[in-house]
């Protein structure tokens, strides 16, 4: 157990340095430590093995901006108040962009506050400052930019195009060819820039420890990993789909794609796991090499998972059913969690930012939801049942149409949705049973004492919500600008914005983003 100091500076020295590594888009049950037939995580799987692995934790929704708020801050989405990316989009009647409340305390808020130094290397422009995140970070930086994120090459570039200079076009990209490149992998940038960072921090202040979060984008599609692991997982495929165009109108990803396309395709997803876990066991060994590693909590997860029209959808940001919600978390703490640890039941990614508290024997910031299972980690305890909430709204004609819930406890996962306004469809699915969800035609609607039993679950999510907000500071984030040209663009390029503009002057009702407190 940590020892508080008694002086009015923190004491350091004593502390573990933390690592929490985000892989974006990476469903648990593609890692071969979740029981996926191939072999895709060998590192992961020996992070496993030196460590603790949650077999059940489920995020709380399926796409990055509001899962990656909920990481690091430990709330459900109807607590930290962020849910839609439309919400920095909207403006006041003449035309000002208005703030948006985002409610919460980030993990490193709080180590910064124990003496920690505080850094943070992302990739997806939904992790970046204009969103709310950053707080508490002393160095927080976006890595493996594109043409659309480069500021000095997308100025460039859209000054060609209103010229229509081609030949000027064509040499801008050849000067950069990563920029341009879909198919660039971004991995290893991100781990540099955090490898480097940390010997900054240890030059500067040996005694202090670091909390570094690394966020790999490079699972996410398209789907294109470097040789030989595009070819790894099928070997002897002779089509012509290459993992590229995966959200584009024209896309060969449909419903209805021959299924040796299919499984070339998820193929394909597993080689960019696979790509990503070869950087993690590259990064771990890089710690080692430090002398780092033996003295820090490393935590691996992810914000969602991905899709394969398992329920009818493709990527992601469509449903909360497990292919989408349910998300690897491992950690490793060399001689305070012992090796091979599996805790069974249920979890979710707002535990984590408690139980890395916990485990440096702090509190947790009033109004936290998730919770601490650093006992758990330690043997100290069992999981106990606990219920989690999943939240997400879908868009047709760039408005809400629709409402999604899911609430798991235990091995239940009952999944809600309906017409916003309208009542909520609920069925349920044994994960024990059925863990990938499969009889979803067939799966029981509630009956009335099981519906009883899901609205006192609300009931109780609601009242805590409720509560975390009344006692969590609020801040207003994004208020100075409105999305620009360039990552609207970059948005609709990844299949996210679906031709959606910026909006014009929306209700309060629209902004408060309490999909569980709606009734």
């Amino acid at each position: 157990m940590l020892i508080a100091s008694c002086t009015n500076e923190p004491d350091v020295t004593s502390k573990p340095n933390v690592l929490l590594v985000s892989i974006d888009t990476l469903r648990a049950d593609h890692l071969s430590s979740y029981g996926y037939e191939r072999k895709t995580s060998p590192n992961l799987d020996a992070l496993a093995r030196r460590g603790a692995r949650f077999e059940r934790t489920f995020s709380t929704t399926s796409w990055t901006l509001p899962s990656h708020m909920s990481m690091l801050t430990g709330l459900p989405i109807s607590a930290h108040g962020i849910c839609d990316d439309r919400l920095w989009s909207m403006t006041d009647e003449a035309g000002n962009p208005t703030p948006v409340d985002q409610s919460g305390v980030f993990i490193p808020e709080v180590l910064k506050d124990e003496g920690y130094r505080t850094g943070g290397f992302y990739t997806w422009q939904y992790v970046d400052k204009r969103y709310g995140f950053g707080p508490g970070f002393e160095t927080f930086e976006r890595w493996g930019h594109t043409f659309y994120s480069d500021e000095v090459v997308s100025a460039e570039l859209n000054r060609l195009r209103e010229a229509e200079d081609k030949p000027g076009i064509d040499a801008l990209r050849a000067r950069h060819p990563d920029l341009f490149d879909p198919a660039h992998m971004s991995s290893p940038e991100t781990i540099g820039r955090a490898l480097e960072w940390i010997d900054e921090v240890k030059a500067d202040t040996p005694d202090a420890p670091f909390f570094a979060f690394v966020h790999l984008f490079d699972v996410h599609d398209p789907y294109t990993p470097p040789a030989p692991l595009d070819t790894m997982f099928d070997p002897d495929y002779t089509g012509t789909v290459d993992g590229s165009n995966i959200t584009a109108p024209d896309s060969p990803f449909v419903r209805d794609m021959p299924k040796a396309d299919l499984d070339h395709i998820i193929a394909l997803y597993d080689g960019g796991i696979s790509y990503v876990d070869d950087q993690l066991g590259k990064l771990f060994a890089e710690l080692e090499s430090r002398g780092e590693l033996e003295n820090t909590i490393v935590m691996v997860t992810s914000d969602h998972g991905e899709e394969f029209f398992e329920h009818g959808n493709k990527t992601h940001r469509k449903a909360l059913f497990a292919e989408s919600v349910h998300v690897p978390w491992i950690v490793a703490w060399p001689g305070q969690i012992a090796a091979g640890i599996e805790v069974d039941g249920a979890t979710g990614i707002v535990d984590i930012a408690p139980t890395i508290y916990g485990l440096l024997g702090l509190s947790a910031p009033d109004g936290t939801i998730g919770r601490d299972l650093g006992p758990v980690l330690r043997g100290e305890a069992e999981n106990e049942e606990a219920a989690y909430l999943q939240e997400l709204l879908l868009f047709e004609g760039g408005k809400e149409t629709q409402q999604r819930l899911g609430i798991l406890r235990g091995a239940d996962h009952a999944v809600l949705g309906g017409e916003l306004g309208g009542d909520l469809q609920v069925v349920h699915f044994d994960l024990d049973s059925d863990p990938g969800q499969k009889s979803i035609r067939n799966a029981s609607l509630l009956s009335e004492a099981a519906a009883q039993q899901t609205r006192e679950e609300l009931d109780a999510m609601r009242a805590a919500i409720k509560e975390s907000r009344e006692v969590n500071r609020t801040r207003n984030v994004g208020s100075d600008s409105l999305p620009t040209a360039n990552s609207q663009a970059e948005l609709s390029a990844m299949g996210y914005t679906d031709g959606n503009q910026p909006t014009k002057a929306n209700t309060s009702a629209e902004k408060d983003c309490e999909l569980c407190l709606d009734g």
